[in-house]
């Protein structure tokens, strides 16, 4: 096995021996440096990195330049052993502890742990119910405790997992090693939860920004079922390569992949009723590239390392921007153009608005269940309700995001503050830029439109300058419907709705005007 390097002031030249040597990666990509750096400086640290950005590295090199063992929380068992058979493959002393094991395995594994393993991989639900296993990593030296999908941690986060939320009682108990999160998306409002809920200390947050200029966001008005139907097979004749379609139920995964099979296209189907070996023949079969698609609910693709993913369909709108960036952010990793297509109707809506109800019925007598007094029996429903009212706010943006005639990745750059979000931003690529409304803003010359790949047909994007807006103005809201201007502040305008309701918008989220 490797030899643990014990000096922490590591030069970048030494950092990238070790990098080439066993990693066979050469440079830096953006952003991961300065985490390495953060994570042998013992810094507190909360990266966010879009997908295919390297974060595994971020933890593994500097890992093998610490004395100590290195903790790797991830919530993906199937996640778990692919890193772990890696870094096996490289040499370096890796165990993964998990219910996915068979009792020889799990011996091996936490003998493998007790021995002071460079990694030890493992789930929040094993260390928050296994007491005996925490006291078994706190023998050594833990360097590093790693949170992986850290949005999992956040009760505002689209992936919530309520083990996570007892990580800072097992991070306490470690002796408070440094703590790396890692994520590829949070808003900040997720941020802050993420840091709170972990009890990091001073955490130094490192955010590469979320955008990715192979990525070419599309939305396509479907009005029903039969013209949805008619462009997901569109998408999949003319669309080379190999690629994901998501559907929002179990329902509509059995109906398209009978509906596509019948017509002739090679794909298969992934949801949580569908017997263990055929979702793992069905996976491996996607891996190898033998499948046009694979038409799954979001119960696939987490942990999913395929870098030739050219493109990711989804036949209903997700619930959420985060999702739907988490989702559509495993196409193209391998940097090269991918299409990234929502298959828009607005009737879609009230499947996620069931989902949204089912999740808070019943809340009041669970929670009077467990016997809590009355004070934290309202405080508990305090919470429910606010993160209920948070799902539909999501929901809400969106149906803005798949409504609004704006550039998508600046709706998405603005909905999780991504340093790159300014007014003049166009990424150049999707269907907004490429097919602007006549009346859209006009790019001024100094707007931030990034290269396309040399191989793109895609005409530069005409603009065309619309009206200043005047106090008093009829204006047409996406989803929102008709509202009057009554204040406008820069590029934000309240606008005031029939119903008595003001809310806030970006000018480039309103539709055409009237006097």
């Amino acid at each position: 096995m490797l030899r643990r390097q014990l000096d922490v002031a590591v030069s970048t030249r030494a950092l990238k021996n070790t990098m080439s040597r066993v990693f066979g990666v050469d440079n830096f990509r953006p952003g991961q440096e300065e985490v390495v750096r953060a994570v042998l400086n013992g810094r507190d640290t909360l990266a966010l990195m879009p997908t295919g950005a390297g974060k595994s590295l971020c933890y593994q090199l500097p890992g093998l330049h610490l004395k100590g063992t290195t903790v790797v929380v991830s919530p993906l068992i199937a996640l778990m052993k692919d890193q772990t058979d890696k870094l096996d493959s490289l040499g370096i002393d890796a165990s993964q502890v998990n219910s996915g094991l068979t009792k020889a395995e799990a011996d091996e594994a936490l003998a493998r742990a007790r021995n002071g393993a460079e990694f030890v991989l493992t789930t929040p639900e094993r260390l928050a119910s296994d007491p005996e296993f925490v006291d078994t990593l706190k023998r050594n030296t833990v360097d590093r405790f790693v949170v992986d999908e850290a949005h999992c941690v956040s009760r505002w986060g689209h992936d919530f997992r309520p083990a996570f939320q007892e990580l800072k009682a097992v991070i306490e108990r470690l002796g408070h090693p440094p703590v790396l999160a890692l994520t590829a998306t949070a808003t900040p409002e997720v941020v802050q939860d993420i840091v709170a809920s972990l009890g990091m200390r001073a955490a130094q947050v490192i955010n590469t920004g979320i955008f990715r200029a192979n990525l070419r966001f599309e939305v396509v008005q479907a009005p029903n079922e039969g013209d949805k139907r008619r462009q997901l097979a569109d998408i999949l004749r003319t669309t080379d390569g190999i690629g994901i379609v998501y559907t929002a139920t179990i329902k509509q995964v059995e109906a398209l992949h009978a509906d596509l099979s019948a017509s002739g296209f090679e794909v298969a189907r992934y949801h949580g009723r569908v017997g263990l070996r055929e979702r793992r023949d069905n996976q491996e079969r996607f891996m190898r590239g033998e499948l046009k698609a694979i038409v799954a609910t979001n119960a696939f693709g987490m942990g999913i390392d395929k870098p030739d993913i050219r493109f990711v369909v989804h036949y209903a709108i997700p619930g959420s921007p985060d999702a739907y960036y988490q989702e559509a952010g495993r196409a193209g990793r391998d940097g090269e153009a991918s299409r990234c297509v929502i298959l828009f109707d607005a009737r879609d809506r009230r499947t996620h608005a069931y989902f949204i109800a089912g999740r808070y019925r019943g809340v009041r007598k669970r929670l009077a269940a467990k016997g809590l007094d009355g004070a934290r029996f309202d405080q508990a429903m305090r919470a429910h309700e606010e993160r209920r009212r948070s799902d539909e706010k999501k929901l809400e943006q969106m149906l803005l995001y798949a409504q609004s005639p704006a550039c998508r990745w600046r709706f998405l750059l603005d909905y999780f503050d991504d340093p790159a979000a300014r007014d003049d931003f166009r990424c150049g690529t999707c269907d907004a830029c490429r097919h602007p409304p006549e009346w859209q803003i006009a790019r001024p010359e100094t707007a931030t439109v990034f290269p396309r790949p040399a191989d793109s047909p895609l005409p530069r994007p005409e603009r065309h300058r619309r009206p200043p807006l005047r106090l008093g103005q009829r204006v047409d809201v996406p989803v929102y419907g008709e509202g009057e201007i009554k204040r406008i502040d820069g590029d934000k305008v309240e606008v005031a709705f029939a119903d008595g309701e003001r809310r806030k918008f970006k000018q480039t989220f309103l539709g055409e005007t009237s006097v």
